[in-house]
């Protein structure tokens, strides 16, 4: 029995941690759907006017939350950052906020708006939302053609653009974190990870920065060294439900299940992509921890709404096991 139930976790980990971003893209999103809160937490009073704009300029413009602070961005390009900005609206209480979105990573962003304060925040229109930094305007043009590459799946060019962007800017964190995501999508995890750490060097409050070093690093099977960027970028953005999914995931894998389950039920919450990847991890996290009932209502819930994901047929097989063992403990 004891060797039975070592295979059972052995197969959940494999199944989990190999198909985790797998589920995510199968299930992408070809729009951003957000929610804008107020400083305490409530709903806006009120529709809410927001600016979004992106270096690639497919966006820039603005536009209007609905009464209950939800908007929706259709089809951007999954791989290039967002930046929302909430101009400061003394009536309801809020200061100028500024968020970066990359649609491959938060697909349901949740912005609380900051309250009332006199420190200058960076407005519309800065290529890094993060430092406000403006780059030289042609590593600035490399980047742009860079993405419209990417848009076309030209990324050979497009990395070497980039590359030649950072070359020529080396504090340009934009281009670095672009390059990144890309070699990210090339599976050249370890590249992407030399490109972050030289990004932090510039900027290390980069939100951005420490989100992908984060997800890098749990690619790269580096758990342990994920918790403290994302950590970190849970800090200085704690509405960040893509920094809680894989902080989870981290925590899962370093067995700090305890810890893991808030992250992972926060992620649930959000809804979208994050909370189908999020029961996929929690069925981990139950499997592993004796709670067979919990794991198979997880992955119920993950295949409902990930049916056709390319781990489906094994998460059946396993939710068949894990009945099976269920009586056997008892």
């Amino acid at each position: 029995m004891r060797r039975q139930v070592r295979v059972l976790s052995k197969k959940v980990g494999i199944i989990a941690f190999l198909c985790l971003f797998a589920a995510i893209a199968a299930n992408a999103q070809n729009a951003v759907r957000g929610q804008i809160f107020l400083p305490n937490g409530d709903l806006p009073r009120n529709p809410i006017r927001f600016y979004v704009s992106s270096p690639d300029a497919k966006f820039n413009e603005y536009r209007f939350t609905d009464s209950n602070g939800r908007f929706v961005i259709e089809r951007p390009s999954v791989t290039i950052e967002l930046t929302i900005t909430i101009d400061k609206d003394e009536s309801q209480g809020f200061d100028t906020t500024v968020r970066t979105v990359i649609p491959q990573y938060e697909s349901t962003p949740r912005i609380i708006l900051n309250p009332l304060k006199t420190t200058k925040v960076v407005g519309p229109g800065t290529i890094s939302a993060a430092s406000g930094y403006q780059p030289l305007p042609a590593a600035a043009e490399l980047q742009k053609t860079a993405m419209k590459e990417i848009e076309k799946k030209e990324f050979d060019q497009a990395e070497q653009r980039l590359r030649k962007a950072i070359e020529l800017d080396p504090k340009f964190v934009v281009a670095h974190v672009n390059l990144a995501a890309l070699l990210m999508q090339k599976k050249d995890y370890a590249g992407a990870e030399t490109v972050l750490r030289k990004a932090y060097e510039v900027d290390p409050k980069s939100i951005l920065v420490l989100l992908n070093l984060g997800i890098t690093l749990n690619h790269l099977g580096k758990h342990t060294d994920a918790i403290l960027p994302l950590r970190e970028a849970l800090r200085l953005e704690p509405g960040l439900v893509t920094a809680h999914l894989h902080l989870g995931v981290a925590l899962v894998e370093t067995d700090k299940f305890d810890e893991a389950e808030p992250e992972l039920e926060r992620s649930v919450k959000a809804g979208g992509n994050e909370e189908i990847a999020a029961q996929l991890y929690l069925g981990k996290l139950y499997a592993r921890t004796g709670k067979y009932d919990k794991a198979v209502a997880a992955f119920e819930i993950y295949l409902q709404k990930a049916p056709n994901a390319p781990n489906a047929n094994e998460v059946r097989e396993l939710i068949k096991e894990l009945r099976q063992e269920t009586p056997a403990r008892d």
